[in-house]
């Protein structure tokens, strides 16, 4: 947010500025968004909800995975947060305790690391470079696990590289994850429809 705010301050002091800070599209919010919206204010829809998301809303989710991602989920097993942030950072405070680590790909979302401090953990970090596409590989991920390793995280389309990782790619990390089960998987498919790739999306549960 702080090379956002300062992209901010440069356009409004008449610069040319492609920002590179916050993950937001360039365009505005669609309209028939913003109309749903005004009309569940006119509908009086402006009070407390279930915690973990109203059960329209787990349903609708249910349906995107299903007819998207080919992945079958009761309601039940769908909690929404108020914001992708919110959920990682809910997946960490239950899954990571003093001294546990999680695995984390760089170049990373900014937010990650901070996360699994929070929780008393250690991030582990796995540095790539332009050459591997920015993308880990399963030796790097087998060199990286320990008796400790409880978490790992893994962002495909990438915030900040944009770079998606294939089926392929990601069944030879399955393969590495196989051999340890008691690892969690903490899939953030933010950009899934950002592709730049000709291969579709997927993520290691599909």
């Amino acid at each position: 947010m702080v090379v956002t705010a300062r992209a901010a301050e440069l356009k409004a002091a008449g610069k040319d500025v492609i920002g590179l800070g916050a993950g937001e599209p360039d365009f505005d919010t669609p309209d028939f968004i913003k109309e749903a919206a005004i009309q569940a204010i006119h509908d009086g829809k402006t009070k407390y909800t279930p915690v973990g998301g109203t059960p329209s809303l787990k349903r609708a989710v249910c349906e995107k995975f299903k007819r998207d991602n080919g992945l079958v989920y009761q309601p039940n097993q769908v909690l929404v947060t108020s914001g992708g942030k919110l959920g990682c950072y809910n997946l960490v405070q239950v899954l990571i305790g003093p001294d546990d680590e999680c695995i984390i790909p760089a170049p990373y979302w900014v937010s990650y690391p901070d996360m699994v401090l929070l929780a008393d953990g250690k991030p582990v970090i796995i540095k790539t470079t332009v050459e591997q596409n920015f993308k880990i590989s399963p030796e790097q991920l087998e060199a990286s696990i320990t008796p400790r390793t409880k978490m790992l995280f893994l962002n495909s389309p990438s915030n900040p590289t944009g770079v998606a990782y294939s089926r392929a790619e990601l069944e030879a990390l399955g393969e590495v994850l196989r051999r340890h089960p008691n690892i969690i998987v903490g899939t953030d498919d933010m950009y899934e429809q950002i592709l730049w790739a000709d291969e579709p999306f997927c993520n290691l549960v599909m």
